[in-house]
């Protein structure tokens, strides 16, 4: 079963509070993220007051700024070697436009994802090598590439490998290592993505030069490689992240600003997300289905009918990516369908020979979020070898797993939650077994909890939170967005939406009847809550009403489980002083302690009440069913709502309606005096069933709520319908409508003859 964790209790310290101006909500998000003084908050929250790790901490910036400077200087070949992807072609970018600008002779290449896969190939580096490169400069990748490395060190080109992928036992030997893996764990610098080590090397390099304000013009590729690499944003991550998003939102990178107009985005308002659903798709899809060496065109060329059409293209490739990834989703379901065994293993591996390699990775994102566990997806093909894609799980390090298997395969690299491999088809079957042996000791526990930062009910998701949740923004990897949980919801419509109809639009409704619209992306085939629900959601603006509105987005919902008291809520136990005889709920059952206490109840004067009362907090509310007070005014279960004191006159019929009533009036004082309602027996059940039916028929056209029933009863809604039901079969009444929440009843046969007798 989903379970959910929700926000702890936390001391917000004074002088933090006093830094966020006294917003306790934002002062609880900072704190539960770990931020807990002001120093670490000022520079979480503020990008000016962040100190930026300087260049040369990295090992061997020095070394390669140095090794740099006099490529430059002598005019000599210098070869950007990069990747594919999207975080690969920024960090190519990045490192053409800065030695450009600094009068270097510069050429980049990029192996074709298809034919080459990810490093440097041999073949490729001797058709590099032939054409008199006298640097290589690597990006994204080289961190394990000591052969190619050794072979163009042997043919008379310097090598400077800048990387971020874990290290190989041994570094390359290569003029300078630059990855920030080789830094301790803890180090503002250690996440940075492939895009983050290129641009720290040219700031050194442009600072070097005499240039170091020109570095500032290459944070919009960043941006833009930070959040298409999922990196981790602490640190440096973070800080870069942010001014990338301001350089980004005004750059004059004619290429940008063609993506950004393509994909409709408001340029003052464009935010990670945009980078993530809109921008970052399209570079990847040049990566995955066509040729990334035009992406380094597009960001760095000034011609704009070039510029046009390479956006164009990225346009059909990223449509076709769609299709191609809807398919190897839908054929890896079949899959598991036809063998349920495979999804057994702690992790999910599937083989097809006609699924496209270079969308594999997503659709095993997808099953991720379907399966809560590690996927892993290999495309084969006739007389080569296989090529996989792997996406994990927080919890569950599938490059080190995937590194137990080597024997098993021609190749690996990646991170703890995404990898690749090649491997022979006949080798499928023992790789499975033996990764999912690797991945016996993991603890998904991403699958099972859902994690909440705030919970809230419908009415506070207004725009005023969202400006407060937006403060902690940008967010991603490292800073998840706030998940916000809103209790004991109803479903009250549905429609699907969207260009292939693959989305869901739920309209929810709280117990105070307050309603809000919910977005559930790629919800259209799953089914919808039902009954009551609790809801985990996420709160953003609403793009398509120009940012000014809210939009709530579904995390996941779960069945209702109602709050039980609260331990700190001040309870006066008004049944201490009357044990004699009797029965009544004992408090473990109520859920207002932990002490099992049997304690019986005696007929309570109302005078007793009266006194009582006088002396307790208002407002009052006091709930009674199924009995009438004199000189009092008493409400059902369906008419309790918000009151500092709640006095309980009749026991409730269980656990849960005591817990839903109590959820709903949050009283800060709760007096139990719990007397047995006079209808607990068949003798006072059925006359006074009878007469609420009569009061229906006579004023209400035999309309009411079941709700209703139960509360002037004081039992559960299913007693009442049993009871109906039992009148309807002795003749006594026709029940005309059964619904959900109404029921609509005429007199019976016998109850008209009884009348026309009379």
């Amino acid at each position: 079963m989903l379970q959910w964790q929700s926000p702890p209790k936390l001391n917000i310290p004074s002088d933090l509070l006093d830094l966020v101006q006294g917003n306790a909500v934002l002062a609880q998000l900072l704190v539960q993220r770990g931020l807990a003084t002001v120093d670490q908050v000022r520079g979480f929250l503020d990008a000016d007051h962040y100190r930026p790790a300087p260049p040369d901490v990295l090992p061997d910036v020095d070394r390669a700024v140095v090794r740099l400077s006099r490529a430059i200087n002598q005019r000599e070949p210098i070869w950007v070697w990069g990747d594919f992807d999207a975080d690969g072609q920024t960090s190519t970018t990045v490192l053409v436009s800065a030695l450009r600008q600094l009068g270097g002779f510069v050429r980049y290449y990029i192996p074709n994802r298809m034919t080459e896969s990810h490093g440097i190939k041999l073949p490729a580096l001797e058709r590099v090598l032939a054409q008199r490169a006298g640097l290589i400069l690597t990006c994204d990748t080289g961190i394990a590439e000591h052969e190619a490395v050794a072979t163009a060190q042997a043919a008379g080109a310097d090598v400077i490998v800048t990387d971020h992928h874990d290290l190989a036992e041994t570094l390359p030997p290569a003029q300078a290592v630059i990855n920030p893996k080789r830094l301790p764990a803890d180090h503002p610098l250690r996440e940075l993505p492939g895009v983050g080590v290129a641009y720290k090397l040219m700031q050194a390099l442009l600072a070097a030069h005499g240039q170091a304000d020109e570095s500032e013009s290459l944070l919009d590729l960043v941006a833009l490689g930070i959040v298409a690499d999922v990196a981790r944003q602490t640190g440096d991550t973070r800080y870069l992240l942010q001014r990338g998003l301001d350089v980004l939102q005004q750059s004059e990178r004619l290429g940008l600003q063609v993506l950004i107009e393509n994909a409709n985005i408001k340029t003052k308002r464009l935010t990670e997300d945009h980078i993530g659903f809109w921008l970052a798709p399209r570079l990847n899809a040049l990566g995955r289905l066509g040729d990334a060496n035009q992406a380094v065109e597009l960001l760095t060329t000034d011609n704009l009918a070039r510029t046009r059409i390479i956006a164009l293209q990225l346009e059909g490739l990223n449509d076709r990516r769609k299709l191609l990834v809807d398919r190897v989703v839908v054929q890896a379901l079949s899959q598991l369908e036809d063998t349920p065994s495979l999804a057994q293993y702690n992790a999910i591996v599937l083989a097809a020979a006609d699924w496209h390699p270079g969308v594999i990775g997503i659709a095993a994102s997808r099953l991720v979020e379907q399966y809560g566990k590690p996927v892993i997806l290999i495309a084969l093909r006739p007389n080569d070898l296989g090529r996989g894609s792997a996406r994990s799980v927080a919890g569950c390090d599938i490059h080190q797993a995937i590194k137990t298997q080597a024997h098993l395969l021609a190749g690996f690299g990646g991170h703890p939650m995404a990898a690749g491999l090649a491997l022979a088809p006949e080798n499928v079957i023992a790789f499975r077994r033996g990764l999912s042996e690797a991945l016996e000791g993991c603890q998904p526990t991403s699958a099972k909890t859902i994690k909440l930062d705030l919970v809230v009910e419908l009415p506070q998701l207004n725009f005023d939170l969202l400006t407060t949740i937006q403060r902690l923004a940008p967010f991603g990897a490292g800073n998840p967005s706030v998940r916000l949980g809103c209790r004991g919801l109803r479903l009250v419509d549905e429609a699907i939406f969207g260009k292939a109809g693959d989305h869901k639009r739920l309209t929810v409704e709280d117990e105070a009847g307050y309603r809000q619209e919910v977005i559930w992306w790629r919800g259209a085939a799953e089914r919808s809550p039902e009954g009551r629900f609790d809801l985990a959601l996420t709160l953003g603006p609403d793009d398509f009403r120009g940012g000014d509105a809210i939009q709530t987005e579904l995390v996941a919902f779960r069945e209702w489980t109602p709050t039980k008291i609260v331990r700190d809520l001040e309870l006066i136990d008004y049944r201490t002083s009357i044990r004699d005889q009797g029965s009544g709920i004992r408090d473990q059952e109520s859920g207002i302690s932990d002490q099992q206490k049997p304690i019986t109840i005696n007929q309570l004067p109302i005078t007793d009440l009266q006194s009582l009362i006088s002396n307790l907090p208002s407002p009052i509310l006091i709930w009674s069913e199924g009995v009438t007070l004199p000189d009092t005014v008493t409400v059902p279960r369906h008419k309790l709502q918000r009151a500092e004191t709640l006095v309980i006159w009749t026991a409730p019929p269980g656990q849960d309606i005591l817990a839903q009533a109590v959820a709903r009036v949050r009283p800060q004082k709760v007096v139990l005096v719990a007397q047995l309602p006079p209808v607990d027996t068949l003798a006072g059940f059925i006359p006074r069933l009878m007469g609420l039916i009569k009061y229906a028929v006579a004023q209400r056209e035999g309309e009411i709520f079941w709700e209703e029933l139960a509360g002037a009863l004081g039992h559960r809604v299913t007693t009442v319908q049993f009871g109906l039901d039992w009148l309807e079969a002795q003749g006594k009444l026709a029940i005309v409508a059964k619904e959900e929440e109404v029921v609509v009843v005429r007199p019976g046969r016998q109850s008209l003859l009884m009348k026309i007798l009379v």
